[in-house]
Order: structure tokens, then sequence, then C-alpha cells
């Protein structure tokens, strides 16, 4: 009887352990975080231009019409060339004497024609003073100084020098002027002054 009260006394005090006891505690859970399904968007590099000055310019060779009624004229900028030397011939050498350009700059050579096509007796051309290179911002002029009427090698026309027109008559020749060395064609614009507020331009390339 003794040993069977000892047995249940055991059994009592090893229930008891167990239900006093503590309970393993679960692994705290980790933030769950958000893994992006698609890549971020990249801004488009946009490609700009710079706009040109003058968005109406007529392309080289084109025929415009000045003039109304019996005083129409048709002009044109229809030639160009760029050299940093020309040579004028030399009637009192007997020679072709040579022009050098000053450092850093060319020679840009247009070709400018005018044709009286209306009825008119007398009409004119205008001159080499309204007619002015325009490049990066910067108006290149026209300036004198040589004798018109001399002949450049291996160019055909004289130098263009506007002025009376007659019937049915043709002023055509070339302009020289200095422009900066490494200028671009397709950058560079003639325009010819026609009237008050009125001009017409041509882009070179």
């Amino acid at each position: 009887m003794k040993r069977l009260t000892v047995f249940t006394t055991l059994i009592l005090l090893l229930l008891l352990a167990g239900c006093t006891g503590t309970a393993p505690q679960a692994e705290p859970a980790l933030p769950q975080t958000e893994i992006p399904t698609s890549t971020p968007e990249v801004p488009a590099v946009i490609q700009t231009t710079a706009p040109s000055p003058f968005p109406d310019a007529i392309p080289l060779k084109t025929v415009r019409q000045i003039g109304e009624g019996e005083n129409i004229r048709e002009i044109s900028v229809y030639k160009y060339l760029i050299r940093d030397r020309y040579e004028f011939h030399s009637a009192e050498w007997g020679r072709w004497e040579p022009v050098t350009a000053p450092e850093g700059k060319v020679f840009l050579i247009i070709f400018v024609r005018v044709k009286h096509i209306g009825t008119v007796k007398e009409s004119y051309a205008p001159y080499p003073s309204v007619i002015t290179i325009h490049n990066d911002g910067n108006t290149y002029s026209y300036k004198s100084g040589r004798n018109p009427l001399l002949p450049i090698n291996n160019i055909n026309e004289l130098e263009y020098t506007g002025g009376k027109l007659y019937i049915h008559d043709t002023k055509e020749g070339f302009i020289i002027y200095e422009v900066p060395e490494g200028i671009r064609a397709d950058e560079t614009y003639v325009s010819i002054f026609i009237s008050e507020g009125n001009a017409l331009i041509w882009k070179l390339a």
C-alpha cells in the first residue's frame, strides 16, 4: 500500500511539471519584401535640332518673279563655290594674279541671275550691296574693290553688278564674300532685298 502511494505521488508530480512548463514559442515571421515584376521606365532621350532661321528659304536654283505688271523680272541664286584662293587676270601684267583669303577665312562665291521678262523698256536688277550672306547668326556683306570686268580663272561668268536692265536683257555673274573657314553650305543662306520689308532668301544646300 505504501509503494502504491509513492508511485501515485510520482505520477502526479510528473503531470504537474508537464502542465506548468514553458511552451516553445514560434519564430517571428519575417516581413515580406515585394519584388518588382517590371523594369522601371527610363525617360526617352529626345533628339532636338536648332530651328532654321529661315524656314521658308528657297532651294538653290529656284527661280522667283519680282515686280508686277509690265515690270516683271525673274531672279535666282543658281550656284556657289567655296575656295581659299582665286586668280584674276591682270591686264597690266598679262598673267593670272592670285588672291588668298585671310587667315581663318575662305571665299564664298555665289552666282546670281536676273532676267527682264516684262514689257517696260527699262527696269533694274538688285545691286550686290543688297545681297547678303547669313550663317550661324552672322551676316556678311559684299565688299567692292576689284574691277568687275576682270575675269577669274576657271569661272566663265564675270562679276555680277546689278543696275539697269533693259527689256529682254539678263544680268548674271558672281559675287565674292569673305566668310569663316569651315562654313557649311547647308547652314548658309543668301538674302536679296527686293523692296521695303521684302526680301527673297535662298538656302545654298
